[in-house]
C-alpha cells in the first residue's frame, strides 16, 4: 500500500496531538537545540579566537557556516519550494502554525547550518563533532514532525552542510 507524504505526516501528527506534552516538547525542543546551535558556534569561535588558533583554522571555522548559508539561500530561491503547510504545498495542518513566510522549504536552512557546525567542529573535537549530528538529526526529526519541512528538505540541508564542512574543514 502506497501513503502520500500527506497521509504518513497525519499519522505521525495524530499521535503527537493526542499526547499534548509531547507536542509542546517538540516545539521547545525545536527552539532548544537552534539556540543550542547558534550557543555553541559562538563558543566555538570565541574560544578559537581565545586559544589563538591559526589563522587559516580560524578562516575555516567562520567560512564553512557562511559558503552554507550563501548557498542555502540561493538554491531556496532558484528552487522556490513550498512549505508542506501551505496551500500551493502539501496544505497538512502543522503541528504549530509558523508565522512568515510560506515559501522556501527546500533545503532547510535549520538542518544545513547544524550540520555545517558539526562538521566543523570535527577536525577540533571529535566527540562534539559526533554529538552535534546526533543532535542535528534529532532537529531533522523535530522539524518534520512539526510539519514545517518535508523530508526530502531535511535531507538536503543535511547534505548541503556536510558537504560545505567537509569541503572546507578537509580539503
Amino acid at each position: 500500500m502506497r501513503y502520500s507524504y500527506s497521509d504518513l505526516y497525519e499519522k505521525n501528527a495524530a499521535y503527537f496531538r493526542a499526547r499534548p506534552h509531547l507536542k509542546k516538547g517538540l516545539f521547545f525542543c525545536d527552539r532548544l537545540l537552534t539556540l543550542g546551535f547558534f550557543l555553541a558556534y559562538g563558543a566555538f569561535v570565541l574560544c578559537a579566537i581565545a586559544l589563538e588558533y591559526p589563522a587559516e583554522d580560524l578562516i575555516k571555522i567562520l567560512f564553512a557556516p557562511a559558503l552554507c548559508l550563501f548557498l542555502v539561500s540561493l538554491l531556496r530561491l532558484a528552487i522556490f519550494r513550498p512549505r508542506p503547510y501551505s496551500e500551493k504545498g502539501a496544505n497538512i495542518q502543522p503541528l504549530y502554525s509558523k508565522k512568515g513566510s510560506f515559501e522556501h522549504s527546500f533545503p532547510s536552512r535549520h538542518v544545513a547550518c547544524a550540520f555545517v557546525i558539526a562538521i566543523t567542529f570535527l577536525p577540533y573535537s571529535i566527540g562534539a563533532g559526533i554529538c552535534s549530528i546526533a543532535f542535528g538529526s534529532l532537529l531533522a526529526y523535530v522539524r518534520l514532525a512539526l510539519g514545517w519541512h518535508y523530508p526530502t528538505d531535511l535531507l538536503g540541508g543535511a547534505v548541503l552542510g556536510s558537504l560545505c564542512g567537509f569541503f572546507v574543514c578537509f580539503l
